[in-house]
């Protein structure tokens, strides 16, 4: 007869500290995962029941160029607002007439406000809407042109 007392194996042990030591950076990836997403999507409780349209962020040495997709809406239901920092859009799309078989698309209209990666001249900002395209142009405040200089 064996006195020992029956306890965990080796085995059982090693499984059971991978077990919690796999919660644990479960627990730390689901963290960051939320501030990634949360930062990424800030936006997002914001426009609740608002779409939130498709946006093209592109940087020249200039400007930076935004184009976000509205789809079905007026250029004159557009609410654009720009400051140094950030761009905001709130547009409301103009329904279909007759029965929809099938909607994708909120019936509150598309909301959307992002921070821009350097800072921009708000009084000199464009904007066109075409196809259902917003396009705005948005002047950097700082336009780095490197120059060549001759070392004499």
């Amino acid at each position: 007869m064996n006195s020992e007392s029956p306890g965990p194996s080796d085995v059982e042990r090693k499984v059971g500290k991978a077990v919690v030591e796999a919660a644990r950076m479960s627990g730390q990836a689901s963290r960051a995962a939320k501030r990634i997403l949360s930062e990424m999507t800030g936006d997002m409780a914001e426009a609740k029941g608002y779409d939130l349209p498709a946006v093209d962020i592109i940087e020249t040495n200039q400007e930076i160029i935004v184009r976000v997709a509205l789809p079905g809406a007026s250029k004159e239901k557009i609410d654009l607002r720009v400051t140094e920092e950030s761009i905001y859009v709130d547009a409301k799309a103009t329904p279909a007439e007759g029965k929809y078989l099938r909607r994708e698309t909120s019936p509150l209209g598309f909301k959307r406000d992002l921070k821009l990666p350097v800072e921009i001249k708000p009084e000199q900002v464009k904007a066109t809407y075409e196809n259902g395209i917003l396009e705005v142009r948005l002047p950097k405040l700082v336009v780095i042109n490197p120059t060549t200089v001759k070392v004499e």
